[in-house]
């Protein structure tokens, strides 16, 4: 898992504690208060739950806990023992040992474990916990670009297929209703978590994207990532509007708010999001033929290991957008991501389909030039 904003750590290092005016005169852990792994890691949350979006807050979280089960296995109950080697130990370990699903973290998701662990430090040095700089002996991770581009998308014509399929034999469920959501705008799941009832305007056929921290959901890029998105493709507002009526579970929230997509328990999660992706997009799931090795039936298959995730989807979406010459301008306004990062991260045509639309966008171009004003 990677954090949302990908240079989040990185443009934060140096800049969101203060550093110590002694720093440099302190060699020794003479002057530490004993700390634990456990109460660090707590007040290191409680500090950053106000800065970083709960997405990223989360990645924090996941990471340090990491920590906390290294502490254990190797017996480290005070972290004024804490040293370069030490560290790096630590590192190694999360990175080529603790992984679960894979041999080794990617060169990207590791990066984001050194970047975590290094601000988390940071902090302990601020309040007397770890010998000062210690964080400068966590040495920044570098990513090769071509480690950076992730290639993973779930095709626009495999996206319509599922959706065909939950719009006959599910249609206005949750789930089909997500997979609407997801495929229509190509939101990330806190955008899509974020949807209150209100936010739907059938009428004008747009879903509204409010950023709302106070109340319990965040977006991406604060209020810079409010907007209204359109509801373009055919159905998509009268599935919605079919699910309010029918299926949504009428309940409201800890801040007495009305979430469009609901559970038993109130707004829908992040981890129910992503299982229903996860299902879903298992050939099994729609009657196809899969070639996983689980035995597994369509009630489980979202544990199937050739399932997408729900940034599949977006990549796709986006592609898919641009395919259609869709301005690259208009497709970061409506996915709240800048041009740059749509190059790096979501563009999924091959080199030729770009020299296809540059072509074709440049031959318009010089067209209408030619022919002049009407």
């Amino acid at each position: 898992m990677s954090i949302d904003d990908d240079d989040f750590v990185d443009r934060h290092i140096e800049d969101g504690f203060p550093h110590r005016p002694d720093d440099t005169d302190r060699s020794s852990s003479a002057d530490l208060s004993p700390l634990s792994p456990k109460e660090a890691v707590s007040w290191y949350l409680n500090r950053r739950r106000n800065e970083l979006a709960d997405s990223s807050l989360y990645t924090h979280q996941s990471s340090l806990n990491h920590f906390i089960q290294w502490a254990e296995q190797v017996g480290l109950d005070n972290l004024n023992e804490l040293d370069g080697r030490t560290l790096q130990e630590y590192l190694h370990w999360r990175v080529e040992e603790a992984p679960d699903s894979v041999d080794r973290l990617a060169p990207k998701s590791a990066k984001t474990q050194y970047d975590i662990t290094r601000k988390f430090i940071q902090y302990c040095e601020v309040i007397d916990g770890v010998m000062p700089g210690l964080h400068k002996r966590v040495l920044p991770f570098r990513v090769k670009k071509a480690d950076e581009v992730r290639d993973e998308m779930l095709e626009m014509d495999r996206i319509k297929e599922i959706l065909s399929y939950l719009e006959t034999y599910h249609y206005a469920s949750r789930d089909h209703v997500i997979w609407v959501i997801l495929a229509e705008t190509g939101v990330r799941i806190g955008a899509l978590r974020s949807l209150d009832i209100k936010d739907f305007d059938p009428d004008n056929r747009v879903l509204r994207f409010r950023y709302r921290p106070e109340t319990g959901t965040s977006l991406k890029n604060d209020r810079k990532s409010e907007r209204l998105v359109a509801l373009i493709r055919d159905g998509s507002v009268e599935a919605i509007q079919a699910y309010i009526n029918a299926q949504r579970v009428e309940i409201t929230d800890d801040y007495d708010r009305q979430p469009l997509i609901t559970t038993r328990r109130g707004r829908i999660s992040s981890s129910t999001v992503r299982k229903s992706v996860y299902r879903w997009s298992c050939p099994m799931a729609i009657g196809e033929e899969c070639d996983h090795n689980v035995t597994m039936t369509t009630a489980d298959a979202w544990r199937c290991s050739n399932n997408a995730c729900p940034h599949m989807i977006r990549r796709g979406v986006i592609t898919h957008l641009l395919r259609n010459n869709v301005p690259v301008t208009f497709v970061s306004d409506r996915c709240d991501v800048s041009p740059e990062v749509i190059k790096l991260h979501y563009d999924g045509r091959s080199e030729k389909e770009r020299t296809a639309t540059r072509r074709q966008m440049i031959e318009q171009r010089l067209n209408l030039d030619r022919e002049g004003p009407a």
